[in-house]
This record gives C-alpha cells, structure tokens and sequence, in this order.
C-alpha cells in the first residue's frame, strides 16, 4: 500500500476559465432536430457577446481597416499646419547639424594647435 503517494489511475481536472463569466463551451450534436445548431458558431458567439460586454471585443474586419489607415506612409495630403510642422522640425535638425559640425571643427582645431 502506497501512503502519500500519487493514485494510479488519473482523476480528470476540471479546467479552471481565464475570466469570471466565462460562457460555456458547447460540443456535441443535436439529435431528433430538423435544423440542427452549429455547436463551434454558438461557442464563438457566446464569446463575441463576453468580449463585448467586458469592452474587450474587436472587430476582425475594423481592425485591419484602422491598421492600414493609421498605417504610416510618406506620401498622401498634408494639412498647413502640418506642412509648416515639418518644415520647422527640418530647419531645426539643420541647424543642430551645423552647430554640431562646427563645435566638432572648433574642438579639433583646438587640440591640433596645442600639440605643437
């Protein structure tokens, strides 16, 4: 006799749901009925309607919409304000630039005087 030990066949788990109002999973078939359910199509819309009522649901087809439309290209109309934002933001990285290359020349041109 085997004491603390594990048994030796294997008790099923109940399988423990993610969330608290989990729907539950329909599997089977339906018997005697004329027009049968869709087991896997009630599943997927007892889930839809969870999601939706958590605020968790998104729509397949609207995602991929937002998607390519916040999608970043180079292209495509500009506002003026935006045209003008980006024209501020390219002066100013020209001017870093410049003031960097001459801060880079100066601290050069320095240090090869010194060495002499």
């Amino acid at each position: 006799m085997c004491i603390g030990g594990r048994p030796a066949y294997a008790v099923p788990q109940r399988q423990e749901s993610s969330f608290k109002d989990a729907p539950p999973v329909v599997t089977g078939t339906q018997t005697g009925v004329d027009n049968p359910k869709d087991t896997k199509k009630a599943t997927e819309n007892l889930k839809i309607k969870r999601q939706k009522k958590e605020g968790t649901y998104v729509d397949p087809n609207l995602s991929r919409t937002e998607a390519l439309l916040t999608k970043r290209g180079g292209g495509g109309s500009k506002t003026a304000q935006q045209k003008a934002n980006l024209a501020r933001n390219k002066a100013k990285a020209k001017a870093m630039a410049r003031a960097r290359l001459s801060r880079k020349s100066r601290m050069s041109g320095s240090r090869s005087r010194g060495t002499r």
